[in-house]
């Protein structure tokens, strides 16, 4: 049964919530996807996550350009161009009534996400519950999960007062007083680490890595539970030696023995055409298996596990 305690506290914006996870922590889990991220990584598979707010998503393969939601739209957010709609996500974002999405009736609208209380989500979760096995639990992903810190601690409070195991997938990139206020309820903190070096780091996602690095040492030492580092790898982007080898220095320093290496893949590139947002990672390649192995060699022999893609300890 939902405590009493994880009753109408608050509420967020989530853009998906998947039951049956089986990548996103031990056993089989349930993953929700929460709004907003604070950085802009042009590989990006969630690129609908990103906006803190939702803002309609287009599919032209199902509009017929009727013009309803042009002219249900109060804030003239909404053009005809090339005989494909253009949305400003500007003028979408301040949007309150939605009326573009309720006014079509082909699909071909849908928001990136949507409001819901904690009572509402702690029920799908109950629901899912006898689906997790011995193991299981709750994944917070984003997006950023940690940008909503209110709506994500009392999640994760509401799941650990009730014995569900708890984990977070963070950029790392927030406050380091945000961390704390979800420790106590977390057993499990998966962490990117993007690139070393800060000037490649921003080319790359638009922010420098300061604020990451220094709060991966912190976690390093406050964090109790388990804290598996993440590297999500982008040839010619981060997959050089000097890279790899400023990675294995960087565990090392903070006293960490293994990483989950994430190989690129371009399943999210069609929702960069439906949100209006260029998609630039075309021109970086998936990276080959070899390759991948020579990567995974470099760790080992530095005594540190790595783990490739879903090749991972849980």
């Amino acid at each position: 049964m939902i405590s009493d305690l994880c009753k109408d506290k608050t509420d967020g914006y989530v853009f998906d919530i998947q039951g049956l996870s089986v990548h996103d922590g031990p056993g089989c889990r349930t993953t929700v996807f929460l709004k907003g991220c604070s950085l802009d990584c042009f590989w990006c598979s969630n690129p609908e996550g990103i906006s803190r707010k939702p803002i309609p998503m287009y599919f032209a393969s199902k509009c017929i350009l009727c013009n309803s939601c042009i002219s249900s739209c109060d804030s003239n957010a909404i053009r005809v161009d090339n005989r494909r709609l253009v949305f400003s996500n500007e003028l979408c974002l301040n949007c309150k009534s939605n009326s573009c999405v309720l006014e079509c009736y082909t699909d071909a609208l849908k928001l990136s996400g949507y409001r819901i209380t904690l009572t509402e989500l702690m029920r799908i979760i109950q629901r899912d519950r006898k689906f997790w096995g011995d193991v299981g639990g709750v994944t917070l992903s984003g997006g950023e999960p940690l940008l909503q810190i209110s709506f994500a601690k009392e999640i994760l409070k509401c799941c650990h007062d009730q014995y569900i195991h708890t984990a977070i997938e963070t950029c790392g990139n927030i406050p380091f007083r945000n961390f704390e206020q979800v420790i106590p309820y977390l057993d499990w903190i998966f962490f990117d680490l993007k690139h070393l070096d800060p000037d490649i780091h921003i080319s790359g996602t638009g922010a420098d890595n300061s604020l990451i690095i220094e709060n991966a040492r912190r976690l390093a030492k406050e964090f109790k539970g388990r804290l598996m580092f993440r590297m999500p790898l982008i040839p010619n982007f981060n997959d050089s030696d000097r890279n790899i080898k400023s990675t294995i220095s960087f565990l090392k320093e903070i006293g960490i023995k293994e990483i989950n290496v994430l190989p690129l893949h371009h399943l999210g590139r069609e929702k960069y055409l439906s949100i209006n947002k260029e998609y630039r990672g075309t021109d970086y390649p998936i990276p080959l298996n070899d390759d991948l192995l020579q990567i995974k060699k470099t760790f080992s022999d530095s005594m540190i596990d790595c783990y490739i893609g879903s090749d991972t300890p849980f």
